[in-house]
């Protein structure tokens, strides 16, 4: 019974994250769109996979995947957006008649997932979504997502001089490429689980090479 009730809810909640950021479109950064979010939730199909998690620890994952930026298409902002996105996911699924516990657990695992809160995953559900997060701000598609934030933001894309730093200080706030060392080369080792640790260092490993090679480009004479 308790799979069954997941599954319809899913489909209910479906149609719900789509139209949320549809509405929505041009409200928020497009590094954080409806895309992201399917990106993460196939990222963690494929570690929930690999870590043997049961049917409902899967579809309680997919809910909270789908769920888990919720709040910056509605708000338009990234602040506090996992605490935000846990509660307007709580209230939308107990509407949906999801039971409570259900609820506590995926809510629970979305307001863990930022990274710039650093908590710990508290269940296996939280531990891959975090993972699945993460690793979409890592290889071409992390190159891609952090250049949109980037001009999200209105940062300049890298520094005049020293676009990879060597002596200079870092400042993501003002150059977009420092983000990578700022935060994405850390990425790896703040992984949950083996398959997600291994899928970030290869894509770590894509990003610094897409850097190197932006750099080279960019600084021929």
């Amino acid at each position: 019974m308790k799979v069954e009730g997941l599954q319809h809810v899913i489909k209910v909640v479906e149609e719900y994250v789509e139209r949320v950021y549809s509405e929505n479109w041009g409200k928020y950064p497009t590094s954080h769109d409806y895309l992201h979010v399917i990106r993460v939730l196939r990222v963690a199909e494929h570690i929930a996979e690999a870590e043997n998690l049961s049917c409902e620890e899967r579809l309680m994952l997919k809910i909270a995947c789908l769920l888990h930026d919720i709040a910056i298409p509605l708000r338009g902002s990234k602040e506090n957006h996992a605490a935000e996105s846990a509660e307007i996911a709580r209230k939308f699924l107990r509407k949906a008649g999801l039971s409570g516990e259900h609820i506590a657990e995926i809510c629970r695992a979305i307001s863990e997932h930022s990274w710039s809160e650093g908590r710990k995953p508290s269940s296996k559900i939280s531990a891959i979504l975090q993972d699945a997060d993460r690793i979409d701000a890592l290889g071409v598609v992390g190159f891609a997502r952090m250049i949109c934030y980037g001009e999200y933001m209105k940062r300049k894309l890298h520094h005049p001089v020293e676009i990879i730093p060597k002596e200079r200080e870092l400042n993501d706030e003002a150059y977009t490429l420092d983000h990578v060392f700022t935060k994405l080369i850390n990425i790896p080792k703040t992984m949950n689980t083996n398959i997600g640790k291994a899928i970030a260092q290869e894509r770590l490993r894509k990003l610094i090479e897409l850097v190197k090679k932006f750099e080279h480009e960019a600084s021929l004479k």
